[in-house]
């Protein structure tokens, strides 16, 4: 049994239970929807809520009457939201408060067919560039407290539509994992995240790393081949950090898990916070295992993939 050893996160690394013969066994993320009527395709705009940033060659715009063309990215507020700017009265029942709040869909690509683990520096780039722009503006707004950026990529992984796209949502508080982390860095006598780059950088869990920062397959790894990538020099959020640097580091990951595990279905999250003493992170894990009765019993994961052993294979890719 591994522990976070400033999180009280635990995990079990049972690497015979790998022996089982459906373990990494994934709906893989080919099966595409028809571009033709694809919401996120060029030509379609009419079919989402107005874009409120529609990134260009020549600057963001947002859509007036008519909808924008020849973009690169657009934003928009998600059909089916999460959280609403003005929600409805909350249920008499229980504790409940008002969901106020925003939640934004990012199509990072026009193309239909684009993988993430594709992308060229331009387009990585482009991406981080995007999530960085779209963080500022929300975490400004009056009531944001924290916003989440995510991608699902895959089915399995929990996206409803093939083509390539990244959620946002900003809420009214924060969340109770943050708070726990908060607690935990606050209680340390320096920075964890910071004492963590130090002791993974020469260990065998190190995957890659550039000037800005590394990446490496995390002590105590909830699913097999989950990575971290986490900045070198101590930033909170992405706002202070170099768009360059962040995009190599993740176009790496996602092209090592994709050719390694044969294009798995994978989640992504950006950990932040507009608080100096906290510690940007993304964490990135493939969706190839099923959290079952143990894991929803205790909150204890079982990884059949040592995480020495899955960083010395995506070092290898």
């Amino acid at each position: 049994m591994r522990r976070h050893y400033f999180l009280d996160e635990y995990c079990i690394i049972a690497a015979e239970r790998g022996k089982r013969p459906t373990d990494f066994k994934h709906g893989g993320t080919l099966d595409r929807s028809d571009p033709k009527t694809c919401p996120f395709c060029p030509g379609n705009e009419e079919l989402t809520p107005q874009a409120v940033a529609v990134y260009t060659e020549d600057g963001i715009h947002a859509d007036g009457e008519e909808r924008v063309k020849n973009w690169w990215a657009r934003s928009f507020l998600n059909l089916y939201p999460a959280m609403t700017p003005s929600p409805k009265p909350p249920t008499k029942e229980w504790v409940a408060d008002f969901a106020r709040g925003f939640h934004e869909v990012i199509v990072e690509s026009p193309d239909h067919e684009s993988d993430p683990s594709k992308f060229g520096p331009l387009d990585l780039e482009r991406l981080v560039s995007v999530y960085k722009d779209r963080y500022i503006h929300y975490i400004s707004q009056e009531g944001v407290e924290y916003v989440s950026i995510f991608k699902n990529w895959g089915r399995v992984a929990g996206a409803s539509l093939s083509h390539t796209h990244t959620q946002l949502v900003a809420l009214p508080l924060v969340p109770p994992v943050l708070i726990r982390e908060m607690e935990a860095i606050t209680s340390a006598p320096r920075c964890p995240y910071c004492s963590l780059v130090e002791r993974e950088a020469t260990s065998d869990r190190l995957i890659f790393e550039n000037e800005g920062f590394v990446l490496i397959a995390p002590f105590c790894s909830m699913v097999p081949y989950e990575t971290w990538i986490i900045p070198k020099k101590h930033a909170s959020d992405l706002e202070g950090l170099d768009s360059g640097d962040l995009a190599q580091v993740l176009g790496e990951v996602l092209r090592r898990l994709d050719r390694l595990l044969s294009g798995p279905p994978y989640n992504y999250t950006i950990r932040q916070l507009p608080d100096r003493r906290y510690h940007l992170n993304i964490r990135i894990q493939p969706a190839i295992s099923t959290m079952a009765g143990f894991e929803k019993n205790t909150g204890i994961f079982i990884n059949t993939v040592p995480p020495e052993r899955a960083a010395s294979e995506l070092r290898e890719v």
